[in-house]
């Protein structure tokens, strides 16, 4: 039985710097004993930039592969043309179907920092759910952060960034296909298009702790109630279970404000630690990145603090 710990990233040419510190606080954070198996779906990473990542990785115990995946899988989905969220994000979708010889698989979002080992969360007991992840909002027609659909029956709402997932159930329940349905269904109602999707398909579901997807704005600001999203995930969460998270995260989450810390004209601090930790040839700035940064700039709006 293989023991190996397999975890899927999915991004694209505009996204490596960023990739690259996930990838390498994963890592040097693993105990060990733990042994990852890296998988990257990606549209467009050119050979150069996959040797860098194999580099990267060459003197340590685990190992990363790159799967080729065609947009045209999902030229049907909604998506934010010229955005970010484009075909890339509905590639975690994929991955029951893509990796067979797993029973269990982690899918995380390459805008986060990993500060703990992943072992005790692969290990959640999974027997009867297709998947599990963090909770986000309560559901309802009122909800602040996401949108409602009332086909969904579901007591919360569950973040897409981080999914403990039991691919061999859903090979069983057709999971990949169910999926699609709902998005052939929904489409254009679509606002959230993974996390909808996520949460519309299933309704089995187990909760990861708050800590796996500890926000930003929770992390570095002093007082919870100054985090945008204290509004509604404190009707989810005690501020113990926050506070905790805050103390002992297992993942930061660099989602909602100020931004991408790889795009703020400078970094938090331990962001920046791994920023000179990866290969030199993997720090691309996009011209987008340096628009963003010019922006915060002139805004004043950088990162919370160190």
């Amino acid at each position: 039985m293989n023991k190996n710990i397999p975890i899927v990233f999915t991004f694209d040419k505009r996204i490596v710097l960023g990739a690259a510190v996930a990838i390498k606080s994963l890592i040097e954070t693993a105990n060990d004993d733990t042994v990852y198996d890296i998988y990257v779906f990606h549209p467009d990473i050119d050979d150069k930039t996959i040797l860098c990542f194999e580099k990267m990785l060459a003197n340590t115990q685990h190992k990363i592969s790159f799967e080729f995946i065609d947009k045209s899988r999902f030229k049907h989905a909604p998506i934010n043309k010229g955005g970010s969220w484009t075909e890339i994000v509905y590639y975690r979708l994929l991955i029951a179907e893509l990796l067979p010889q797993y029973d269990c698989v982690i899918y995380s979002d390459v805008d986060v920092l990993f500060m703990k080992d992943m072992k005790e969360v692969y290990e959640l007991n999974l027997c009867g759910y297709e998947f599990a992840a963090v909770r986000a909002e309560r559901n309802s027609s009122e909800m602040i952060g996401h949108k409602y659909f009332k086909e969904n029956d579901n007591e919360f709402i569950y973040w897409s960034g981080f999914i403990v997932m039991n691919t061999k159930l859903m090979r069983e329940n057709e999971f990949v296909d169910r999926c699609f349905d709902v998005i052939n269904t929904y489409n254009d109602r679509l606002k959230f298009f993974d996390l909808d999707t996520l949460n519309l398909v299933s309704s089995k579901i187990k909760d990861v702790p708050f800590d796996y997807c500890t926000l930003q704005s929770v992390y570095y600001l002093d007082n919870l109630s100054e985090s945008e999203e204290y509004e509604y995930i404190k009707n989810v969460y005690t501020d113990e279970e926050l506070l905790y998270a805050k103390e002992n995260p297992a993942i930061v989450h660099y989602a909602g404000k100020p931004g991408k810390p790889w795009r703020m004209p400078v970094p938090y601090s331990d962001y920046q630690e791994y920023i000179v930790k990866v290969p030199s040839e993997l720090r691309k700035y996009t011209l987008r990145d340096y628009k963003k940064k010019f922006l915060a700039k002139v805004k004043g709006s950088g990162k919370i603090k160190s």
